[in-house]
């Protein structure tokens, strides 16, 4: 992984998973792994998040960009390719979920 990008990285505490798969998809010319400009995580004793804070989402953006300016290109290709857990999306009854903490 070039520098600039590890140092943008470390310096905006942000875009790891985008890089990561910027590398990976300029190395194996395959669709990233995933990434996503918004997902959905439902935490209701979350009291601070990144993905609050408004400029979460520009810095990605400008990490994309600046990510595309050092390769030279954006190797990330378009997939629709989706592989989601057995327990995706599904609403456990609260004496139920600790059975499945960590799954």
């Amino acid at each position: 992984m070039p520098e600039a990008i590890r140092h943008h990285v470390d310096d905006v505490t942000n875009c790891e998973d985008i890089a990561m798969n910027f590398l990976v998809s300029h190395i194996t010319r395959e669709p990233p792994i995933k990434t996503t400009s918004k997902w959905t995580l439902r935490c209701p004793t979350c009291t601070e998040t990144l993905s609050q804070d408004e400029s979460h989402f520009r810095e990605r953006h400008e990490c994309i960009r600046l990510f595309t300016r050092i390769y030279g290109y954006n190797p990330l290709k378009f997939s629709q390719f989706r592989a989601d857990s057995v327990l995706f999306k599904t609403r456990l009854p609260p004496d139920k979920q600790k059975c499945f903490r960590f799954v």
